[in-house]
């Protein structure tokens, strides 16, 4: 009986973490920007020019956030404008696809049913976000190695 207890606390903490809130929220944004690939690889191409300017502006939202979180008197301006870019510019085409996925899938959700494409992305979407999690935590390791 206290293994089952210990387990069901153990249980109850991992899933009342913010990191579950993550991992959801990752995986969802991952599996539309699939659909979004998927949007542009169909034959009638997504009419991306109207939403654009939402998309770059989320790309400076997150610029300017990144900025304020990364910049510190201990880290070179270089490397904290370097990071910040990457982190910009990956927002921009997540955001980006995961939009053109959404709005692919409402348009064409019996293709995604009917052929299961949804679950597959869906899938991948959660290998990601595991290896995406994985390496935040490991990333000091890749770091010493490089140097």
């Amino acid at each position: 009986m206290a293994f089952t207890q210990r387990v069901r606390e153990r249980v109850g903490r991992v899933l009342g973490t913010r990191a579950v809130l993550g991992v959801v929220g990752l995986t969802i944004l991952l599996t539309c920007a699939f659909v979004g690939l998927l949007a542009f690889a169909s034959p009638e191409t997504p009419a991306v020019g109207s939403r654009l300017g939402y998309y770059v502006l989320v790309m400076a939202l997150v610029f300017v956030v990144a900025v304020f979180r990364l910049d510190d008197r201990e880290r070179p301006g270089t490397s904290v404008l370097s990071a910040v870019t990457a982190v910009s510019v990956a927002a921009f085409v997540l955001v980006g696809l995961a939009v053109e996925g959404v709005i692919y899938a409402f348009e064409n959700s019996g293709e995604l049913v009917a052929s299961q494409l949804i679950l597959y992305f869906l899938a991948a979407a959660l290998i990601c976000t595991g290896v995406a999690v994985w390496g935040l935590h490991h990333w000091r390791e890749f770091a010493a190695d490089a140097e």
